[in-house]
């Protein structure tokens, strides 16, 4: 029985009633942490938008968009470095979320000029949505930052129902444009129920995710070995409680934190962070966010992102300056080396995007996978398969675990061919009549193919 099948029927049954009871989400929850290899996720179509916000639930090449996206961006100049959007543009970035700097019309203005959509952060006025509603480089509005996190204790319900007011007149004044908020990924007990309602009331589904830590099983699996809050978990429950209609946009690490307090964020490699991308598009994501590109308004918070020429500090020091959050040089290697695959992975997105958007192929195709090795989670392995525009299948895999697995995949119907995709690998030598190949994972690899059946 494949667990995202069962996730999505629970979570309609739950939200028909419009009531979502903590027991039956924790039930849900422990469900999730069994999950089979396969995911079928999106079979009967896949929850996306357009460039504008307007939803789509199949694959339009004319108006189908799959976001890329950065968080918290400055643009211009500041204390002498110059933040040139066409930075984003040349990574193969198409959104961005930019620090709040200048007006809302400016930022969609500078957006437009580098041919980035724009998700606009924080409260706007329906007014001035009103007047720029057809704007076309205007993407979404998040309203609020981590609400499970940020309002716990708080008052949680009155700050619910001011984004529901909120959103009804943002709705109301841009139709089209997506309002939501993006949320942490605590997803278990005692924030299960609120992390539901949070992340089933905007117009899209989305959270972050940062799994590469200092410490213990976050260093160990990108899955849900300890935490019970990976990506997977994290990435397919937000699909499965909107009912698989909502697009899910997931927010990924890219980035190092000073100090060693409650969350010690670390730098992921170029092979986490290409393997946090690829767990959440197996599980369901629609959009992928980066957090972060390095720049003065991340080192403000002794945060270090990624950049193509990261500096040393952003800012002069001294009387009326903040902390400089210097860089060590072996820091400044790999802050090169994630834009570099990050850069790489949006390529791929790319061009996968027509089978990413496409429905996720069903039960006609029984494939199978048995592994070998010492994994960390139940299920290291994770994939998903996708049509191929030009015929034949895409198979998207991830090994999800700080552990060397050999995998071998078993397709009843056959293999005419089996080609790895960006990895500069030549086609799998196949015999007739073969239905199985094999393959080896490194801690953390992603491998995609080209799948061709017979006939």
């Amino acid at each position: 029985m494949a667990i995202s099948s069962t996730v999505t029927t629970t979570a309609v049954l739950l939200l028909a009633t419009g009531a979502v009871l903590a027991q039956d989400l924790e039930t849900l929850l422990r469900n999730m942490q069994d999950f089979n290899a396969v995911q079928v996720v999106y079979r009967g179509g896949v929850p996306h938008t357009d460039k504008n916000g307007n939803l789509l639930t199949r694959y339009d090449p004319q108006r189908s968009f799959f976001q890329i996206g950065i968080w918290g961006n400055p643009y211009g100049e500041i204390y002498g470095t110059n933040y040139d959007l066409k930075t984003l543009t040349e990574a193969g970035f198409n959104t961005m979320w930019p620090w709040p700097i200048g007006t809302f019309e400016q930022q969609l203005e500078a957006g437009k000029a580098a041919g980035l959509q724009v998700v606009y952060m924080h409260a706007l006025d329906p007014a001035e949505a009103a007047r720029l509603k057809d704007h076309p480089n205007w993407l979404g509005n998040v309203w609020c930052d981590e609400p499970t996190g940020a309002y716990w204790g708080k008052d949680m319900e009155g700050k619910f129902a001011e984004f529901q007011e909120y959103k009804a007149k943002i709705n109301a004044a841009a139709p089209g444009r997506v309002v939501f908020i993006n949320d942490v990924p605590w997803v278990t007990a005692p924030a299960t129920t609120w992390w539901a309602k949070w992340n089933t009331a905007g117009d899209v589904a989305c959270h972050d995710n940062y799994p590469v830590m200092n410490r213990g099983y976050r260093s160990r699996s990108l899955g849900d070995e300890g935490s019970k809050s990976g990506i997977p978990t994290t990435t397919l429950l937000a699909a499965a409680v909107n009912q698989e209609k909502k697009p899910v946009w997931l927010i990924v690490g890219a980035f190092t934190q000073r100090g060693h307090g409650a969350f010690p964020f670390r730098f992921p490699t170029p092979m986490q962070l290409r393997a946090q991308v690829y767990a959440g598009l197996i599980h369901g994501a629609t959009g992928i966010i980066y957090f972060c590109w390095d720049t003065y308004v991340c080192r403000d918070g002794e945060v270090m992102g990624m950049s193509p020429d990261p500096k040393v500090a952003y800012s002069p020091g001294g009387p009326g300056f903040t902390k400089p959050s210097n860089a060590k040089p072996l820091e400044l290697v790999e802050s090169r080396a994630l834009w570099e695959a990050a850069r790489q992975v949006n390529t791929e997105i790319k061009e996968l995007t027509p089978s990413l958007l496409s429905p996720t192929v069903g039960e006609e195709v029984k494939y199978s996978l048995k592994t070998e090795g010492t994994a960390v989670s139940q299920s290291p392995i994770r994939c998903l398969l996708k049509p191929h525009p030009e015929g034949g299948y895409v198979l998207l895999t991830v090994n999800v675990d700080d552990a060397v697995m050999k995998v071998t995949y078993e397709f009843p119907g056959g293999l005419k061919s089996v080609q790895p995709l960006f990895e500069n690998r030549a086609a799998f030598e196949l015999q007739p009549d073969q239905k199985t190949f094999e393959d080896m994972y490194d801690p953390f690899e992603t491998h995609v193919y080209r799948i061709q059946p017979p006939g």
